[in-house]
């Protein structure tokens, strides 16, 4: 038995982590900020200034994440108010938890999933609700192009803002001394992309150590890019959101075995 709490990496962008961090130092774990991406803005004040101005042209306006709701939307307040104005729709309990401390009541995000599948299966991307209307996504660089595209058949006319991209981080031996002392208890990955970049950021020498590691993955294509690279304890979290990681992990064997 340890005394140390088991340590868990984090993998989110450090803005974005604080509320699992949180939720694992209540449960008793050690959280450690391993992100797998970095943020960083893309600033556009004329294209800021024509979305603003625009604004109500749209039928409502999609939030890919929490990052794209927490960048765009104290932007385009530089040049108007909002609310009111088009609702706003995001995948995710965390991306709406965002738009509402921002400030929107009202959110529209599915009930069940959290992916471009589950956003396509709400009423309000309809066929029948989305053609001949101008809809807004509001991305980062790259990711996904299965909703735009979807809209685009359905007959909406789709606009895209990208208001940041994703870059590799950069970690300190702090971040891999759970890994080489081998008290390193899960690991939580929350992107694909992300997810692509662990043999960047753990050295060859280390990446032994990393593949019977325990991983929860926030989805099931998370979870098939982590075992592409070789990862060999790789479960998918039984819900989407925060509290789905959690349960998951709390429920993993070993994690359980380590926290005795």
């Amino acid at each position: 038995m340890s005394d140390s709490p088991p340590a868990v990496w984090v993998t989110r962008p450090r803005a974005q982590a604080r509320r699992l961090e949180a939720m694992l130092q209540a449960r008793g774990f050690a959280p450690v900020a391993a992100p797998l991406l970095a943020i960083e803005p893309i600033e556009d004040e004329e294209q800021e200034a024509q979305v603003a101005a625009a604004l109500d042209d749209y039928a409502w306006v999609f939030f890919v994440s929490r990052t794209a709701a927490e960048l765009a939307v104290p932007r385009l307040r530089r040049y108007r108010a909002w609310p009111p104005g088009p609702p706003v729709m995001t995948v995710g309990e965390g991306s709406a938890e965002s738009l509402r401390a921002l400030g929107f009541s009202e959110v529209i995000c599915p009930r069940e999933g959290a992916d471009s599948e589950a956003v396509l299966a709400l009423p309000e991307c309809a066929r029948a609700a989305v053609s001949g209307r101008r809809v807004l996504l509001v991305k980062g660089e790259g990711g996904r192009a299965l909703l735009a595209q979807t809209l685009i058949e359905r007959g909406a006319l789709v606009d895209t803002w990208i208001c940041y991209r994703r870059v590799q981080p950069r970690w300190t031996a702090e971040v891999l001394a759970p890994l080489r002392e081998r008290r390193l208890a899960a690991m939580l990955l929350t992107s694909s992309e992300g997810v692509m970049n662990l043999p960047a950021l753990v050295p060859a020498a280390d990446w032994p150590l990393l593949v019977d590691v325990p991983a929860v993955a926030a989805h099931p294509r998370i979870a098939a890019a982590a075992t592409t690279l070789g990862l060999r304890r790789v479960v998918t979290a039984a819900a989407p959101g925060d509290a789905g990681l959690m349960a998951t992990l709390e429920s993993l064997p070993a994690v359980q075995e380590g926290s005795r």
